[in-house]
């Protein structure tokens, strides 16, 4: 039959139905015209997200109502009821809906038809309502005549409860710190973005969604009432930058920001500011103003080598340098220089990396007022130029305030040396038991007796020039290496002690050294002993006679008072 003769045949019908008062007229969609094509029908209700290809979303009390076009043969639906229709056109008898309301099909056998506003009411919320659309001849819908049918369509209907259109969702809402210049929520808060300098903002943005939205859509209604307000620590807050002059502004909307200042940019504050949606507090961000800088600070100095900059820190982790305001809080991007009048013969010259500034965000400018120390910055390290002099002296690091006025640093301890000359070695115990931890110790010194500088390595290479560190029934944890350093003149090493009893030596060879020395420094050898654990020494059984002959003259003096 053609699309032709079918219209035909459904405007005669109509047309008879309409004169006999059976029907009222019901707008039909276009995109009915093709065999078995379904388009939802104007009368549903709760409809969340309309019909879209193969899926709808709508809340459980609602009603999910569809045209379905000419040649249908069976509708079946799970998860809900059908609830009855608005109009049918068929070739023989009307459509019927079966008596558990689970699938409706033509009657009469061989005839086919079309149906609006069939209406379907899903069961529960969190159950989805799925309806599968059949071509074919049926003359009836159980489902065992549904399972040799043709399957035209299916259509998945997501059922949410009840009311959770426009209700605020914990899961799906933001509310995030950003840099200042983003007005985007995320999921979570820009890293470090908590902390400004003070005279600076921080911003707090947020996306209000209901229980349907997808997180971060910010669909909840534009009347929606949100709060920002101070609850902790002496800070103003805004709807826009620099408009904080109060602790508490109110915006309506479903996102938004609040721009965060101290009240008094020149002390360093710690605040708390909540954020309520239609009453409720729904996000707490707690926030650290800076205060100005207070105090410079240097971690352990290296000792530089003689005749040499230095730049030590970057490798050894020593000669950090940092400022923290009065509260302690560690400020990024602060210019630090050295006082030049603490100079000497020993050290000539000093600075710090960093062109010159503390540590701060590698997003963040020199220049930036608001930079922050943090763990993925590069840390600020002391470099200083030794003389050929040699020696350990002081100098100072400075910063100039926005009020001109200057902060200097205490004294801060350097030292430089010359390259080894001489080697010692030692271990932490005379005897061992299997299984121990022994800790061997080189300490070397330069021709003037001073510990060598961090920058001396333990050898060359792996030939003649390389270390030799070993002993008998010892395993190095991790094993000597040329390139290894001193630190503060000396070197460590674990190693693992074995089970065989006996005395031994531990030899500590360094021959790049050796050819170098002024005194013509050799290996060294360090005795010890591995003892089994069955084994007692001397000292341990002196030590249990003492403990014995004590425990006796007790007894002793207590019976002496019993008998008093």
């Amino acid at each position: 039959m053609s699309i032709k003769t079918l219209r035909k045949r459904i405007a005669l019908v109509a047309v008879s139905a309409l004169g006999a008062g059976l029907i009222s007229v019901v707008a039909v969609p276009s995109a009915n015209a093709a065999s078995g094509d379904v388009t939802q029908n104007g009368n549903s209700t709760g409809i969340v997200s309309a019909l879209s290809g193969s899926s709808v979303t709508m809340t459980a009390d609602g009603v999910f109502s569809i045209d379905v076009a000419t040649d249908a043969g069976a509708i079946a639906v799970t998860g809900g009821k059908i609830v009855g229709f608005d109009s049918e056109t068929s070739t023989g008898a009307a459509p019927v809906i079966t008596a558990d309301r689970t699938s409706i099909s033509q009657a009469t056998a061989g005839a086919t038809y079309s149906v609006n506003g069939l209406r379907f009411a899903p069961t529960a919320a969190g159950t989805n309502m799925v309806i599968k659309i059949y071509t074919g001849n049926y003359a009836s819908a159980a489902a065992a005549s549904l399972v040799s049918g043709t399957l035209k369509q299916t259509i998945t209907v997501t059922v949410v409860p009840a009311g959770a259109a426009g209700t605020f969702s914990a899961a799906n809402s933001y509310f995030s710190i950003q840099a200042i210049g983003s007005d985007t929520a995320t999921v979570s808060d820009a890293l470090y973005e908590n902390q400004a300098r003070g005279g600076n903002e921080i911003r707090i943005n947020y996306k209000l969604t209901d229980a349907l939205g997808t997180a971060g859509t910010a669909n909840m209604p534009s009347n929606t009432s949100v709060i920002g307000q101070v609850t902790k620590g002496a800070c103003v807050i805004g709807s826009t930058a620099g408009s904080g002059t109060v602790s508490l502004v109110s915006e309506t909307g479903n996102s938004g920001d609040f721009f965060v200042a101290a009240a008094d940019s020149a002390v360093a504050t710690n605040c708390t500011v909540t954020i309520s949606v239609d009453g409720t507090v729904r996000a707490t961000k707690d926030l650290i103003f800076q205060g100005p800088p207070a105090k410079i600070n240097v971690t352990k100095s290296y000792i530089g080598k003689t005749g040499t900059s230095n730049s030590l820190g970057a490798t050894t982790g020593m000669g950090l340098v940092t400022v923290t305001d009065a509260a302690g809080n560690v400020l990024g991007g602060v210019a630090v220089n050295p006082d030049t009048t603490t100079y000497g013969a020993i050290v000539t010259s000093a600075s710090i990396t960093n062109s010159g500034y503390t540590s701060s965000r590698p997003s963040d400018t020199a220049t930036s007022v608001r930079r922050n120390a943090s763990a993925g910055s590069t840390p600020s390290m002391l470099e200083f130029t030794c003389s050929a002099v040699g020696g350990s002296t002081t100098i100072k690091l400075k910063t100039t305030l926005s009020n001109g006025t200057s902060i200097t640093s205490d004294a801060i301890p350097v030292s430089c040396a010359g390259d080894p000359d001489t080697y010692t070695a030692s271990l932490d115990k005379a005897t061992y038991v299997p299984g121990d931890i022994a800790t061997l110790t080189i300490t070397a010194k330069d021709s003037s007796g001073r510990l060598t500088n961090d920058a001396a390595v333990l050898g060359s290479g792996t030939g003649s020039s390389a270390p030799a560190i070993s002993g008998s029934n010892m395993t190095a944890v991790t094993a000597p290496a040329s390139a290894d350093t001193f630190s503060g003149g000396s070197k460590t090493y674990r190693f693992v002690v074995g089970s065989t009893a006996g005395s031994y030596n531990m030899v500590v060879d360094l021959p790049y050294w050796n050819a170098t020395s002024s005194v013509g420094q050799k290996a060294v050898t360090v005795a010890y002993k591995i003892a089994s654990s069955g084994d007692v020494t001397n000292a341990e059984v002196l030590s249990a006679i003492v403990k014995l002959i004590a425990s006796i003259n007790k007894q002793i003096r207590a019976l002496q008072k019993r008998i008093r």
